[in-house]
């Protein structure tokens, strides 16, 4: 089996965190909606691998009640 060809990664130094979002929002402006969600479902492929689909997603809240 052949495996696919990884595009190059590049690789970037910001000497502040506003210049890199400002290059994070220029980058993203550039890509379709079709390049997002895929983008978005590699990182949820990474972040939640199989159970994404075979778990269900539990919500909790939690609060602290406050006293007078």
């Amino acid at each position: 089996m052949k495996k696919k060809a990884r595009p190059k990664a590049e690789i970037k130094i910001f000497s502040s965190i506003e210049e890199e979002n400002a290059q994070e929002y220029k980058r993203r402006k550039n890509m379709t909606p079709e390049q997002r969600l895929r983008e978005f479902a590699v990182v949820q492929a990474r972040r939640w691998g199989k159970d994404w689909t075979s778990k269900p997603i539990v919500k909790k809240v939690s609060y602290e009640k406050k006293f007078s």
